[in-house]
């Protein structure tokens, strides 16, 4: 046996209905984070939103079979599991955030590229500043290194997981297929676009995972408290993890 690999009894798969549960649970999820990163009026907004729905639209084939993976990845796990989170009571909103945020570039996210258009505009005025991309470069040099960042997200996808009984396996599952997707969808501007080069392998996130946690031991527990907050906030009310709101 490999190392980093888990053992996974197989289940029967999803019935058309229950794929069809899935399928508008998920993308209720990219809809609801499209809407929040597309509420101010702006180009960027308005593109960063369309992307993000074809990102569902595909995501989508992906989960009813309509559209293959790898043949290192099992489909019909990856349903099992997303039907889990979604009977078990997981926000479809906090999956798509992390997902996104965990197969981005190095940690540069959504909400760092919308962090940056607030400040663009309250130094620059309504004009378009076409380079976006270093304002965010030059965010996260102040904030962390890159690889903190992209550790950052990782750890807390893994603990959102866990919150509700699952692991590396589901997470390995749900970044591949949104690995898939975001190739398969072509950047609406350049920064949007990904190199996608990481296979997030299970060993590969336990040990980044783990890293992380010994690079800032005491982040664990601050990040479980913001996942038990926020899963607790009224949803009407609720913010995603990230700081997009």
């Amino acid at each position: 046996m490999s190392v980093g690999y888990t053992f996974r009894m197989t289940k029967p798969d999803l019935t058309k209905t229950g794929r069809e549960e899935l399928v508008n649970w998920i993308r209720s999820g990219f809809r609801e984070y499209a809407d929040l990163c597309g509420y101010w009026e702006g180009k960027i907004h308005r593109t960063i939103r369309a992307q993000i729905f074809k990102y569902g639209n595909e995501f989508g084939r992906i989960l009813r079979g309509k559209l293959g993976m790898s043949e290192e990845d099992d489909p019909q796990a990856l349903r099992t599991d997303l039907y889990g989170l979604m009977k078990s009571g997981c926000p479809a909103l906090a999956l798509v955030e992390l997902m996104l945020a965990g197969t981005s570039d190095q940690g540069v996210t959504i909400s760092d590229l919308l962090f940056q258009v607030e400040i663009r505009d309250e130094h620059l005025g309504t004009h378009e500043f076409e380079g976006l991309h270093q304002l965010t470069e030059s965010k996260l040099s102040h904030v962390s290194p890159r690889s903190s960042r992209s550790g950052y997200n990782l750890a807390l996808y893994y603990l959102l997981l866990k919150h509700f009984g699952y692991g590396h396996e589901t997470m390995r599952l749900t970044l591949r297929a949104m690995q898939r997707v975001r190739q398969r969808v072509p950047p609406r501007a350049d920064y949007l676009r990904t190199r996608g080069r990481d296979h997030f392998t299970g060993y590969s996130l336990q040990r980044r995972i783990h890293r992380f946690f010994k690079s800032f031991p005491k982040s664990k527990r601050a990040m479980q408290k913001d996942i038990r907050e926020y899963l607790s906030a009224p949803t009407e009310a609720r913010k995603t993890l990230l700081g997009v709101s």
